[in-house]
C-alpha cells in the first residue's frame, strides 16, 4: 500500500513524500510538489511492482546510454580485434552524439527507430574528399553494421550488467540488404587479368590473384597465410591450404592445385634458398618489404592490373565469386561450393544455382540424346 504525507517548508511551500510497501519488495519512496502526482506515481509503482516491472526500470532511469556506451568501450571493445574497434568506436560515437542524453528507460523502439532513419538519409563524408559530403549517404549494409554495434552493447547491459530488462531494439527493423554482387570473369576476362598481374611489378600480386581464383580464397585469408600453413607431401602434385582463422571465425582447408600450386611451390623454394635451406614455417608467404610481420600491400598494383586489364565494375572479391562460377560450371554442387568457399550456411551459394542447373540442364540433354538413340530401331 502507498502512505502520502504531506510537508511544508521553512518558506511554507508544500511537498508530497510517497512510500510504496508492498510485501516482497524494497520500500518505493518519491516527494512531488503535488498530491495529485503522488497518487498518480504511488499507482503506477503498485501497479508495475506486482507485474515485477518497476525495479528493472528505476535501474535503467539511473544510466544514460552514452554512459551505456562508455563502459561498453571500456569493458568490451579491447576485447575485440583492432579492425572491429575501429568501426565499432565509429558505430558507437555516431549512436552516443544522436541519443546519448536518454536515459535507458525513456530509450525506446521509436527513438531508435527515427534515429536509423536518419542514418540512412543523413549526408556525410569528409570536408576535401573526392564525393562531395552532400552527395553521399550510407548504404543499407552500412546501417545495418551501425545497428548492430548498438544492438549488441544494448543486449550486454540487459544480459551482463543488469541495466536493463529488455533491449528496446527488439521490433525495430532493419533496413534489406541487397549484396549479391553476381560480376563473375569470361574466360577471356580470366586470361587478361592473369597476363596484367604477371607484368605488375609487384612480384606476388600474380601468384594472389590466380589463388584468388583457383581457390576462392578472400583476400585476407590469402594474405595471411604463413608456410606452416601450406601442407604438402613429397613428390606431390598438390598440396592444402589451412585457414587456422576465416572471416566467419572458424578454420578451415582449401586444395591447392595445378598453376597456383607451381607459383606457391616456386616462392616456397626461394623461401627455402633464402633461409639456409629451411623452410621459415612462421613467415608469410607475402611479406612486405617495409614493415615486419605484415603483409605486402596490394591495394595499388591490383588497382593497376584491373585498369590493364580493362575490368569494369569488378573488385578483387568478384575473384572470389569467379571461383564459385567456374565450381559451378564445372558440376559442383551448391553444398560442395559452400564447402570450398567456406560459407556457413547454403544460402550464400545458391547465388551459383544458376550456373549448377545450366550444368545439370547439359547432362539432363545428353542423357536424353543417348536415351533416344537407344530407342531409334536399328535399320
Amino acid at each position: 500500500m502507498a502512505v502520502i504525507r504531506e510537508r511544508v517548508s521553512a518558506t511554507g511551500t508544500k511537498s508530497y513524500h510517497v512510500q510504496v510497501r508492498i510485501k516482497g519488495f524494497p520500500p518505493q519512496t518519491k516527494t512531488f510538489a503535488s498530491k495529485t502526482m503522488a497518487k498518480q506515481w504511488a499507482a503506477m509503482v503498485e501497479t508495475e511492482l506486482k507485474a515485477g516491472r518497476y525495479l528493472p526500470r528505476v535501474v535503467a532511469e539511473r544510466h544514460t546510454l552514452a554512459e551505456l556506451i562508455d563502459r561498453y568501450r571500456k569493458e568490451v571493445l579491447p576485447q575485440k580485434k583492432a579492425k572491429f574497434i575501429r568501426d565499432q568506436t565509429v558505430h558507437l560515437d555516431w549512436w552516443e552524439t544522436k541519443l546519448g542524453r536518454y536515459n535507458l528507460a525513456e530509450l525506446n523502439s521509436n527513438l531508435i527507430a527515427q534515429a536509423r532513419n536518419a542514418l540512412s538519409t543523413e549526408p556525410y563524408g569528409k570536408t576535401g574528399s573526392k564525393t562531395a559530403a552532400k552527395d553521399r549517404v550510407r548504404a543499407p549494409a552500412t546501417v545495418v553494421r551501425y545497428m548492430g554495434a548498438l544492438s549488441h552493447a544494448l543486449n550486454t547491459a540487459v544480459n551482463e550488467w543488469g541495466w536493463m530488462d529488455k533491449s528496446p531494439m527488439v521490433g525495430v527493423k532493419k533496413p534489406k540488404v541487397d549484396n549479391e554482387r553476381r560480376r563473375f570473369l569470361s574466360d577471356d576476362e580470366i586470361q587478361r587479368v592473369l597476363v596484367s598481374a604477371k607484368d605488375s611489378e609487384n612480384r606476388f600480386l600474380y601468384t594472389v590473384v590466380l589463388m584468388a581464383l583457383s581457390t576462392g580464397m578472400r583476400q585476407s585469408e590469402i594474405m595471411t597465410l604463413r608456410w606452416r600453413n601450406v601442407l604438402v607431401e613429397d613428390g606431390a602434385d598438390m598440396g592444402l591450404l589451412v585457414m587456422e582463422k576465416t572471416k566467419n571465425g572458424d578454420a578451415r582447408t582449401s586444395p591447392l592445385a595445378e598453376d597456383a600450386f607451381t607459383a606457391v611451390m616456386t616462392l616456397r623454394d626461394k623461401a627455402i634458398k633464402n633461409n639456409a635451406g629451411r623452410l621459415p614455417a612462421s613467415q608469410l608467404l607475402f611479406p612486405s618489404d617495409t614493415v615486419d610481420n605484415k603483409p605486402v600491400e596490394i591495394r595499388k598494383a591490383w588497382e593497376t592490373c584491373r585498369k590493364r586489364a580493362e575490368l569494369d565494375d569488378f573488385r578483387f572479391h568478384d575473384l572470389r565469386h569467379t571461383a564459385g562460377s567456374l565450381l559451378a560450371m564445372s558440376g559442383a554442387s551448391t553444398r560442395e561450393i559452400a564447402e570450398v568457399l567456406g560459407h556457413k550456411t547454403m544460402a550464400m551459394a545458391k547465388r551459383y544455382s544458376h550456373l549448377t542447373q545450366k550444368h545439370l540442364g547439359s547432362v539432363v540433354a545428353n542423357m536424353n540424346q543417348r536415351l533416344k538413340s537407344k530407342k531409334e530401331p536399328a535399320k
